[in-house]
């Protein structure tokens, strides 16, 4: 019976493995896992003349708004780590908003300009799941005056940790060999 079930979990190992190999898979495991845990959330930090105060249940559900202009450390959504300036200025009602903001990245942040009347789209190319520099699906919120703190959980992140325990990698972002090259 031991052995059934060893046959059986390698060959489920195996079959998932397809993009990857299997050494890669079993070698990066726990360092795959250790990043899924953290693409979970996002923090920032900002200083400068800008003001916000924002609640978020998706973009769709959003609340609050903000002006100004900060200088940010961020560890934000699809791996981006690093600083950022943000200019701008958004508001929103749930559904309803208007939003024209600049982002200009270091090195590890994505550059974009954000820009919005009404309904935000899920279909925009700041959300696409696997190269977007925001997440339609966050919940969170910033806040501050002068100095300006963001906090936020990522829904889809969630379940890519969670079903990344099974070989299944979800929002396609685990570290393979072919990545340290």
């Amino acid at each position: 019976m031991k052995r059934f079930l060893v046959m059986v979990a390698l060959l489920f190992i195996a079959s998932i493995a397809v993009n990857a190999g299997v050494k890669d898979k079993v070698l990066l495991y726990l360092p795959n896992r250790i990043l899924d845990a953290t693409d979970i959330f996002s923090l920032g930090l900002g200083i400068g003349p800008a003001a916000k105060l924002e609640l978020r249940a998706t973009r769709a559900c959003d609340f609050g708004g903000g002006v100004g202009a900060a200088a940010y450390a961020v560890k934000d959504y699809n791996r981006q780590y690093g600083g950022c300036l943000q200019n701008g200025y958004d508001w929103s009602f749930t559904c309803l908003g208007d939003e024209n903001e600049q982002r200009t990245g270091s090195r590890w942040v994505k550059s974009d300009w954000y820009q919005y009347t009404g309904i935000p789209s899920y279909k925009a190319q700041e959300y696409d799941r696997f190269e977007g520099s925001r997440d339609y699906w966050e919940i969170g919120g910033e806040g501050g005056a002068g100095l300006i703190g963001r906090a936020a959980i990522h829904p889809i992140n969630i379940a890519d940790f969670i079903t990344g325990w099974f070989f299944i990698d979800l929002a396609g972002n685990d570290i393979t060999s072919e990545d340290m090259d």
